[in-house]
């Protein structure tokens, strides 16, 4: 299939091309396996050297399950959007679940790591596993044959990085730092970093801070937006009283004693002067107070949406997630 407009594919592509719909975008996507039966390809937009590449490892519980027990789900979401926003990219999806260990391996280590309060790598060894038996080598010639010799690869893992350059990929690291939902995530990215290497944070308290300023501020936006169209709209539904000001002043009406009620049209506008009573004309007054209430309503409901944002940000929510990931994606240099 071809679509329009777009340039030519490779000739082990061209039969599995289609238009692919995620979160209401649109991207073309091609499909190719990886060796026998060890993965595939999925191939986004007009790829070339330099573009951004996912090299992620089936995770039934976390991609599909969608599990607070790992980051993977995570990962894989802030990949896409990365490469959709891009407008191209590989994402190789290989069929290596459990690190290796395959699905009921990884149920295993599961297991001891509940009972024995043990991190994954340990309840591995403890099982006579590999802490990890992932290779690379067909991921590698994959991308190869995509016509691919430089990528910039989406990880935090350095034999990632490693296994792909050993097959003669020129590889820049792109680091994913996905804000770990609860404390055992932390805790099993703790592992990996101290463990495996893996490009982490030691602390991740900055980085909950900078979720959650992006949530309020997010939400500050939001509220604004919505509060402002709210007052335009009172404006347009209630235009007060007209302007009866001279020379946009409020004018002081007085009368002396024993005169009776007199009517007065000042500029196109009938008033009643009465003896008992001095009357101030003063609708410019009258809005100002209008206004002074309706912008401490305003402050109250920005500060108000900015203290939740701030503490969902802060929890980690997949909303903030999801915000400053949008705001990472403006500031990639692959959108440029």
């Amino acid at each position: 299939m071809t679509i329009a407009g777009d340039p030519p594919l490779p000739a082990l592509l061209a039969d599995t091309t289609h238009v692919f719909t995620r979160r209401r975008r649109d991207i073309r996507l091609s499909v190719v396996e990886v060796g026998n039966n060890q993965g595939h390809a999925l191939v986004f937009g007009d790829i070339g050297n330099d573009c951004l590449v996912r090299v992620h490892s089936r995770c039934l519980y976390g991609d599909a399950l969608r599990s607070d027990d790992c980051d993977c789900g995570p990962e894989l979401d802030a990949s896409l959007d990365m490469i959709q926003a891009a407008g191209r990219g590989v994402l190789l999806y290989l069929e290596q679940e459990g690190r290796g260990a395959g699905l009921v391996g990884k149920a295993r280590g599961y297991r001891v790591s509940q009972l024995e309060h043990l991190d994954t790598f340990s309840s591995y060894r403890k099982l006579g596993f590999s802490p990890d038996s992932r290779t690379y080598g067909e991921a590698a010639r994959t991308l190869s044959a995509l016509g691919l010799t430089s990528i910039r690869l989406l990880t935090n893992n350095p034999d990632k990085v490693g296994a792909l350059e050993s097959e003669g990929l020129r590889v820049q690291s792109v680091p994913l730092h996905i804000l770990p939902p609860n404390r055992s995530v932390e805790r099993y990215l703790a592992a990996k970093r101290q463990q495996r290497g893996h490009s982490l944070p030691e602390n991740w308290r900055v980085h909950r801070l900078r979720y959650a300023l992006a949530m309020a501020t997010f939400a500050v936006i939001v509220i604004a937006m919505i509060t402002g169209l709210s007052a335009c709209a009172i404006d347009l539904a209630n235009p007060g009283p007209p302007d009866t000001s001279v020379s946009g002043h409020a004018e002081l009406l007085s009368t002396a004693s024993g005169q009776t009620d007199t009517d007065i049209n000042m500029v196109g506008a009938q008033f009643t002067w009465s003896p008992q009573k001095t009357r101030v004309l003063s609708p410019a007054n009258s809005h100002a107070s209008v206004d002074d209430g309706r912008t401490t309503v305003l402050v109250a409901i920005a500060a108000a949406a900015a203290a939740i944002g701030l503490a969902a940000g802060y929890c980690g929510s997949r909303a903030s997630r999801r915000v400053l990931t949008r705001i990472r994606l403006l500031r990639s240099n692959s959108l440029l």
